[in-house]
């Protein structure tokens, strides 16, 4: 397992985020790719993320919040 998948891994785990967002473990993505192609926002949103910021040249941060913003936006209308 990539250390991305591990740090993607750790977040959805989080007691919070389960609590907040009733994400079953079941559910869950194994890795980032997957996460990325869920119907979930907030594991899409958060694997995006992750996978930004794990790269050899990771986003800046305005450029991370630009894309964030812009899914989330899009996301909201489904």
């Amino acid at each position: 397992m990539a250390r991305k998948d591990d740090i993607l891994k750790s977040f959805l785990e989080n007691e919070l985020i389960n609590s907040k967002y009733g994400i079953s473990r079941d559910s869950l993505p194994k890795t980032v790719r997957e996460g990325m192609q869920s119907e979930t926002p907030i594991i899409n949103a958060i694997s995006l993320i992750v996978n930004s910021l794990e790269t050899p040249h990771p986003a800046s941060d305005a450029s991370l919040y630009k894309s964030i913003t812009q899914y989330l936006k899009i996301a909201a209308l489904w």
